[in-house]
């Protein structure tokens, strides 16, 4: 009687709920099925209208509202088919390869909504052979959106890149699919970098991205750029460290480093045709009479690189030329970079990869960058600041010069091992 009372309920249970659940199963696949006809007809009208080329530029051009919208609608009847419990792994690749291709238009978009999870999503499948073509051409629509973002956090503040992590990821791409389309993103980076107005911040980015690159271009034989680079990197990273100053005055007397010895030293790369070089030296002027007697010393370079700068040429400028309001002469020493080429000897402005003018470097009494392109408003406190540093003792002074030297040499030695690497290949 029990066992039968038992068939009973459990037939009566099949009765009423197996249609429920046969109910609920085709209920899931119609929901299955209505999500995929609408993720087939907008995938077709984003990738009807949908022109990459236009996305270059971030921020500046953008497309049409239909298309827009459309891979909007695709994205979110993709999350929902994701989010279904018993799909097929054919349809789960099918679908998140379509939520890729529009996370790609949207990313441009929508910078802060979409742009992290076209990330995310990359490298959440990273390694995964069935999507490797995809995440290739999202992934070089990743680093150039991040190089935009890195270098010019105005274009979206609200999404914050790491530079260093980008340019690691950089070469990892470029690494990985060796040829044309790594190299110019890396190109667009630099382009990008080159194009900050202000030298200050220019080179702080330069600095963070000149280790990582430059041994990268060494190992794919890209001995100009990869020179060219070192160069920019003995620059950005001279804050803190050691300047190497040498070269010719105007008589061609060799410069004598001894002469900048415990002084707090302020070099000016210029030329006689630079017009912003002119404007600055009334002030620079009127610094070195205020501080020169305090220990304060300038010395001016000249680059010799643009129209007639023959050093006889620059002495007749200096002794025919005055400046501001007072009407003075440059009272500085000057060098002379084309003395050092006509020699075939390296320039400070050559080693230094200094490419326009006028460049502005503070030195500490230590010998030591103080600060890279000081602001001329901002130049009178630092000197005086710099000046008024608690002086060292001779012996710390002397174990400071060693220090100094020491630092120098291996500088010097790095860029020698870097530069054999080069010659290497």
């Amino acid at each position: 009687m029990k066992r039968f009372l038992i068939l009973i309920i459990i037939s009566i249970f099949c009765l009423f709920f197996t249609p429920m659940f046969l109910f609920a199963e085709a209920n899931a696949k119609q929901r299955l099925e209505e999500l995929q006809q609408i993720v087939d007809k907008n995938i077709g009208i984003v990738d009807k209208s949908m022109n990459l080329e236009l996305l270059q530029d971030l921020g500046k051009k953008r497309l049409p509202k239909e298309n827009v919208e459309a891979a909007q609608t695709v994205y979110e009847a993709t999350e929902k088919i994701l989010a279904e419990k018993n799909i097929s792994e054919e349809f789960r690749i099918w679908t998140l390869k379509r939520k890729i291709f529009v996370l790609i238009l949207l990313a441009y978009e929508e910078i802060p909504r979409y742009f992290p999870r076209l990330v995310a999503i990359i490298d959440e499948l990273d390694g995964k052979k069935d999507f490797e073509i995809l995440l290739r051409e999202a992934e070089q629509h990743v680093l150039r959106i991040g190089s935009v973002l890195a270098v010019n956090p105005g274009v979206d503040r609200r999404v914050a890149i790491d530079l260093k992590s980008l340019a690691d990821r950089m070469v990892l791409f470029a690494k990985e699919n060796p040829g044309p389309q790594a190299d110019i993103l890396i190109e667009q980076l630099f382009s990008r970098i080159s194009q900050i107005p202000q030298l200050n911040l220019r080179d702080k980015r330069i600095a963070i991205v000149a280790p990582i690159f430059i041994p990268y271009f060494i190992e794919s034989n890209r001995k100009t750029v990869a020179q060219s680079l070192i160069a920019d990197a003995r620059r950005a990273l001279l804050p803190g460290h050691p300047m190497l100053i040498a070269g010719f005055d105007l008589d061609g007397k060799p410069f004598n480093p001894a002469l900048l010895k415990n002084k707090v030293v302020l070099i000016q790369f210029w030329g006689t045709w630079c017009s912003p070089c002119k404007e600055e030296i009334p002030d620079l002027i009127d610094l070195y009479e205020k501080y020169h007697s305090k220990g304060f010393e300038i010395i001016g370079i000249n680059t010799a690189v643009k129209g007639d700068e023959r050093a006889e040429k620059v002495k007749q400028f200096l002794a025919a030329t005055t400046f501001g309001s007072k009407r003075k002469t440059i009272p500085w020493l000057v060098l002379h970079e084309g003395i050092a080429a006509a020699q075939n000897k390296n320039t400070v402005t050559k080693y230094y990869g200094i490419n326009e003018l006028p460049v502005l470097i503070l030195i500490a009494r230590n010998g030591t960058v103080l600060k890279l392109h000081p602001l001329p408003s901002t130049l009178d406190v630092e000197i005086n600041t710099a000046l008024n540093a608690i002086e060292l003792t001779p012996e710390e002074q002397s174990m400071a010069e060693t220090a100094r030297q020491q630092q120098e040499a291996k500088i010097d030695q790095e860029i020698q091992e870097q530069l054999k690497l080069i010659e290497k290949k």
